[in-house]
């Protein structure tokens, strides 16, 4: 199955020095534009995960919109678009890091953002918006021991349920880095899916525990959107990168 799978970070009009983690709004909107002009329904990860199972049907042409790190400025700039256009979203929030900073950045020059606290979180959550874990303290996962794996997906969502008091069951690998111990450790925590970047999969859905997303970035053009939705471009980059 190759539905895309969109990844963001920030939507802000104001870039991040030396990042390409930052889409401004005005090119987020023309996306959904062509998103809505074009059919496409927006789904959670969960609803994918029970199709591929074989548990629910999916809208003919559906597409997952993805963030990672659950910065505080996707109310001021993302949700409103996504709302008028009739969208929601998955969100993926580390879980230390309620109502706090991206503190994983630190020292690495990047602006600090404020995270979406508990309640914010919440609020989303109860207009359709799906929850998903981004690790407890977005470590990399690839080469950690047992217990620091286990604290990083089982304790994570554990905290992120407290907080909400909901089920969270979809895990983002932060930097898109994993392993096998690490896709085992997502899987054994309860997870129903977890996304990864490019594990090198032909099909975006070969692997529940490393479902693979697209990479929206801020240089993208139209043109570069809209083959970024193509079945045959998600297939392209899957053999490009064996």
């Amino acid at each position: 199955m190759n539905l895309p799978i969109l990844m963001y970070h920030r939507i802000s009009p104001q870039p991040d020095p030396g990042s390409d983690l930052t889409v401004t709004p005005g090119a987020f909107q023309t996306q959904l534009r062509y998103l809505r002009e074009h059919g496409y329904a927006s789904i959670t990860l969960e609803h994918l995960a029970r199709a591929c199972r074989g548990e629910a049907r999916l809208p003919r042409r559906s597409v997952v919109i993805t963030f990672d790190d659950a910065y505080a400025s996707l109310l001021e700039h993302a949700h409103p678009l996504l709302t008028r256009s009739g969208y929601t979203a998955t969100v993926f929030a580390v879980a230390q890091a309620l109502g706090r900073h991206n503190f994983w950045d630190d020292g690495k020059g990047v602006p600090r953002e404020t995270c979406l606290g508990r309640a914010e979180l919440a609020a989303l959550q109860g207009q359709g918006w799906e929850i998903g874990s981004h690790g407890l303290s977005h470590a990399n996962l690839a080469g950690l021991a047992p217990e620091a794996l286990r604290r990083e997906t089982a304790d994570s969502r554990s905290l992120l349920e407290e907080a909400l008091q909901s089920p969270v069951n979809v895990f983002a690998y932060p930097f898109g880095s994993w392993d096998a111990a690490a896709r085992a450790a997502v899987a054994q925590a309860g997870y129903a899916a977890a996304c990864a970047i490019s594990p090198g999969t032909r099909s975006v859905t070969a692997d529940l525990f490393a479902l693979r997303r697209v990479y929206v970035k801020p240089t993208d053009s139209n043109g570069d959107f809209a083959r970024k939705l193509s079945g045959w471009y998600l297939a392209y980059r899957a053999l490009k990168r064996r």
